[in-house]
């Protein structure tokens, strides 16, 4: 691409400065522009495939651009035209994040729909029942990696910006508000992927609560409700994991942000579970059990290479779920006393 600099000019005039930041503004707004038609026609890294979930090219094209501005405009001028030039920078990090990034995430559905405790009884497995298909997640998680890498290279950026500039002029240079907007972006993305898992197991939960737990009579496998929560996970998962490879900080974010999502979810619907017998609270103890060792596992679950999950998850799953363990252990001694005291009434 012409950029339109000459490097050696001693002492260049304003009007060639201007010529010089029109001609990034052309090319800038033009490359936005060539980068939004090809994500249409060619859409993010394909899923299945080793680029799935990958960094998308556009971004580094940018960077690579913007290197060979600021190089050549630093040998023109390290006053005011660099700051003109961080100007610039700023306008089209903010149009990548909104045109390329945000502006691609795959919209959530206001239809929650919901399952009747037939129909989640019936359910089997590879239903689909979570709201973003396999490419959604993995467009999402693709986004997530970009803005991850425009947010540490524009740090980068901002940092050499300063070394070229004047001393003078180096508290000018502030690209925080476009690394806060690709913070957001992240944001955004992790929030997206823990909410269509959380959408995915509401229903289960739903079902949880209405549940005839007074009329059960014995204790047996876990419920209808947990193997479609556990169905759900398995589902979603490990194809947010292995899309997140590259950046498994994020990945363990979204680990803990659904988990704090989903327990005190749980907890809430165990709550709804009345009326309650002493066998019913037996059986919910061991639904309990099943879903806090997945959750534990959840992390690493359906992988061939085992992780320790990390100690902060661990220690959130072991609180939330030891909870609700708790609030179970205590219902069969008050509905005991409650009996108890029934008899002697009766007596």
């Amino acid at each position: 691409m012409v950029l339109g600099l000459v490097c050696l000019v001693a002492a260049p005039s304003i009007g060639y400065l201007v010529s010089v930041c029109v001609t990034i503004l052309r090319n800038l707004g033009e490359m936005i522009d060539r980068f939004v038609s090809d994500f249409r026609a060619q859409g993010p890294p394909k899923a299945g495939t080793e680029d799935g979930g990958a960094v998308l090219p556009s971004c580094a094209d940018l960077f690579v651009y913007y290197k060979k501005c600021m190089v050549q405009c630093s040998q023109l001028s390290t006053g005011e035209p660099m700051i003109a030039l961080t100007t610039i920078f700023q306008k089209y990090l903010r149009e990548y994040a909104w045109k390329i990034l945000s502006g691609n995430l795959p919209k959530t559905s206001s239809n929650s729909g919901g399952l009747t405790i037939k129909s989640l009884l019936q359910e089997k497995e590879g239903s689909e029942a979570a709201k973003f298909n396999v490419e959604e997640l993995c467009l999402i998680c693709s986004i997530l990696s970009t803005a991850e890498y425009c947010l540490a290279t524009t740090q980068q950026l901002e940092e050499k910006l300063k070394e070229k500039v004047d001393k003078t002029l180096v508290e000018r240079i502030n690209l925080t508000g476009e690394m806060d907007t690709f913070s957001n972006v992240i944001s955004n993305s992790i929030q997206l992927l823990v909410q269509d898992l959380d959408a995915a197991c509401d229903p289960a939960l739903t079902a949880m609560s209405k549940m005839p737990w007074q009329s059960v009579e014995h204790v047996g496998d876990q419920s209808p409700y947990v193997t479609s929560v556990i169905m759900h996970i398995k589902q979603n998962v490990p194809i947010i994991r292995g899309n997140l490879a590259s950046t498994r900080k994020y990945f363990t974010q979204f680990c803990i942000k659904f988990t704090n999502s989903f327990i005190p979810k749980f907890i809430n619907h165990l709550f709804r579970c009345k009326p309650i017998s002493m066998v019913g609270a037996e059986q919910l103890l061991l639904d309990t059990h099943s879903l806090k060792t997945v959750l534990l596992d959840l992390p690493s679950i359906g992988s061939q290479v085992v992780r320790k999950a990390p100690a902060s998850y661990t220690k959130i799953v072991v609180k939330g779920m030891t909870r609700a363990e708790m609030i179970l252990k205590v219902s069969p001694v008050t509905l005991k006393r409650n009996s108890e005291s029934t008899d002697t009434e009766t007596r």
